[in-house]
């Protein structure tokens, strides 16, 4: 299935439709298209939506706006309903040509389970707000994440059906949606890039990307795992340093420090940042020798600083934890927090439609 949501769209998104359907009907494919109508009032997206329908178009329309991520959850959510093996996103403002939309299409089927990108490349000729972007969240989500991924803000991807029930269970309705979808992708690795012809309108009129707002929300969940990691280490500090004016020993210190961080920074871990199933007990065990492996390094790394240099010990305890956050990182997402795979399977249980969501063919 191809899907394309939409939000208040222009004649661009008929003539897509338009040439899709041609260039299927020269290599005799019959894939089915459906559109969703993403809350739109304006007269001229209305018409569009009309237009569309009179050519044997299915479209869903959603009431009132939910969002990007709203709109392809509603058409996820039909696929799987439908058993469809695969869907295959796409922007409404003519942003993906029918030819790399087919392109991908076939590279994905091709493949089986993995989810291949449409991946834009960025010359010369691109505006710099959007070049700058793009190649910020590939640096971040690569620091972050472990995997390069070249246009992490493309919208056309080729989705199979065992990705269905990780991406509906995900809590983002906006642009964030999509960079949490990757996000998925990137643990599972099975994700591919097919290279696509870059097109961007004078302007960008027909995109509802809003720089600021939607920005913000998409980069909240890139780097939600450093701002737990920041507030967790500040209260690590000032444990540290209490107990340490308290007590005088390091070893106690550090010790009552790790445990007072170690049971919240778990929970957000394996529920906020890496958000994985499978068995709670088992991967605390394992976080909980990553924790004693990092108390038997700073203690005597403190002691030792504070004897030879006379460092304060807060100081080394702070200089000894960040030296160890880049390991520990490393540890927890390959090994802790890891996201095992489960098999392949396109097989799917239907649940019901929203019922929000009304259907128009």
């Amino acid at each position: 299935m191809i899907l394309i949501p939409a939000y208040e769209p222009d004649g661009t998104l008929v003539k897509l439709v338009d040439e899709l359907l041609e260039m299927m009907r020269s290599t005799n494919q019959n894939v089915p298209l459906l559109v969703i109508n993403d809350g739109s009032r304006r007269e001229v997206a209305l018409q569009v939506f009309a237009d569309l329908e009179a050519r044997g178009i299915e479209v869903v329309t959603h009431p009132v706006n939910k969002g990007k991520g709203g709109a392809l959850k509603t058409g996820i959510a039909i696929a799987r309903d439908r058993g469809m093996p695969y869907v295959l996103t796409a922007d409404a403002d003519g942003q993906h040509l029918p030819v790399d939309i087919l392109r991908v299409m076939a590279a994905g089927v091709e493949t089986g389970n993995s989810v291949i990108l449409g991946r834009r490349v960025f010359d010369e000729s691109t505006p710099l707000r959007s070049k700058f972007g793009n190649e910020l969240t590939i640096r971040v989500f690569h620091l972050v994440h472990g995997k390069r991924v070249n246009d992490t803000q493309t919208g056309l991807r080729f989705i199979p059906a065992c990705f269905y029930e990780d991406l509906l269970a995900i809590t983002k309705d906006k642009y964030d949606f999509e960079l949490a979808a990757l996000i998925i992708f990137a643990r599972r690795n099975r994700l591919q890039e097919v290279v696509i012809q870059t097109v961007y309108e004078p302007g960008n009129p027909s995109s509802h990307f809003r720089k600021l707002q939607d920005s913000a929300k998409i980069y909240a969940v890139l780097l939600r795992g450093g701002m737990v990691s920041l507030f967790l280490a500040l209260m690590d500090f000032l444990t540290f340093q209490l107990v340490d004016s308290i007590s005088g020993s390091t070893t106690l210190s550090v010790v009552v420090a790790r445990t007072v961080g170690t049971l919240g920074y778990f929970y957000l871990a394996r529920n906020f940042i890496y958000k994985v199933g499978g068995n709670t007990l088992s991967t605390f065990m394992k976080y909980l020798i990553l924790v004693l492996l990092n108390i038997s390094i700073l203690v005597p790394l403190i002691d030792l600083a504070k004897e030879q240099f006379e460092m304060p010990k807060v100081l080394t305890y702070i200089a000894g934890t960040l030296g160890l956050f880049f390991f520990n990182f490393f540890v927890q997402r390959a090994f802790i927090f890891k996201k095992v795979a489960p098999a392949p399977d396109v097989a799917s249980t239907a649940t019901p439609v929203p019922p929000s969501v009304e259907t128009s063919r």
